[in-house]
């Protein structure tokens, strides 16, 4: 007769969370332990599964070939288990979840929510739009959730936490002193806009705005093809921009926050998300 082997849910959740973050430490923070403890899960994990699954002789976590092939089957292991603690928690687990999200806020929400909850894939339709048209959605019933930057004035959601704004531009951006900024950006209704305006009309500093584009893309290709600055929060610089130098004097932009707006009266599924949301996501901020 086979020996039964039980394998330990918490430790499966480390080996996949640890391949798709990238490092032994980031798995860890995220599902809040030692590096050392989440070490020792793998170790177990592969003693039970009689293979190694990661090569440790690298600077870069990587999967050996074993690992590759058990990690799909990994995946589909975690995710039955919590679709089955969701159907047993709430009969109405498989509902969509109307969720909005500035485009800003998207790779963060993939990277750092939905690696660690796989159930939620394929039940959430994701709506992009402008912080403000999604909260007019939301009062609207269009949507039962969103994410959105806000204003530390701003009234209504859930603050999550607080980002600090920073000027970016190209490294290759002629900047020339005494000439009006130039400034790329989102369309009215951008937050940030209309803050960087706010900030440089207070201290009557001359700007002119060179490009206006819908979506981060745009806006971010004109920066990078040295049109002109823009801002972003100094945790999610986009790769290739730096921060403007401090000796160009530009003015500070203070802080955003990130919120949660939902739905006046949630299901329990929503509900469920919601507070996973809450407690999850300001850890990786």
């Amino acid at each position: 007769m086979a020996k039964v082997i039980n394998m330990d849910i918490v430790a499966l959740r480390s080996f996949v969370l640890s391949e798709n973050l990238g490092s032994f430490s980031a798995a860890a923070q995220a599902l809040h332990c030692s590096q050392s403890a989440l070490s020792l899960r793998i170790k177990k994990l592969e003693e039970q599964l009689d293979c190694e699954l990661f090569l440790r002789n690298y600077h870069n976590l990587r999967l050996t070939e074993r690992g590759k092939q058990l990690l799909d089957e990994a995946i589909k292991v975690l995710k039955a288990h919590d679709s089955m603690l969701s159907i047993a928690q709430n009969s109405e687990g498989n509902e969509p979840i109307r969720l909005g999200l500035p485009e800003d806020l998207t790779t963060q929400f993939f990277q750092n929510f939905l690696a660690r909850y796989p159930q939620y894939v394929g039940q959430i339709e994701l709506s992009m739009d402008l912080c403000k048209n999604l909260i007019r959605m939301i009062e609207e019933d269009k949507l039962d959730i969103i994410i959105v930057d806000a204003m530390p004035d701003d009234a209504g959601g859930y603050s999550l936490g607080a980002r600090e704004l920073t000027w970016i531009c190209s490294p290759k951006f002629n900047y020339h002193p005494g000439q009006p900024i130039p400034l790329a950006l989102h369309p009215d209704g951008c937050i940030f806009r209309k803050h960087i305006f706010k900030v440089l009309d207070a201290i009557g500093r001359p700007y002119r705005l060179v490009f206006t584009g819908q979506g981060a893309v745009s806006v971010h290709a004109a920066v990078m093809a040295g049109m002109g600055l823009t801002i972003n929060s100094k945790g999610s610089i986009p790769t290739g921009m730096i921060p403007v130098p401090d000796d160009w004097g530009l003015p500070a932009l203070g802080h955003t926050e990130i919120r949660v707006y939902e739905k006046s009266e949630p299901t329990p599924a929503l509900k469920a998300f919601s507070d996973i949301l809450k407690r999850e996501l300001p850890q990786s901020m």
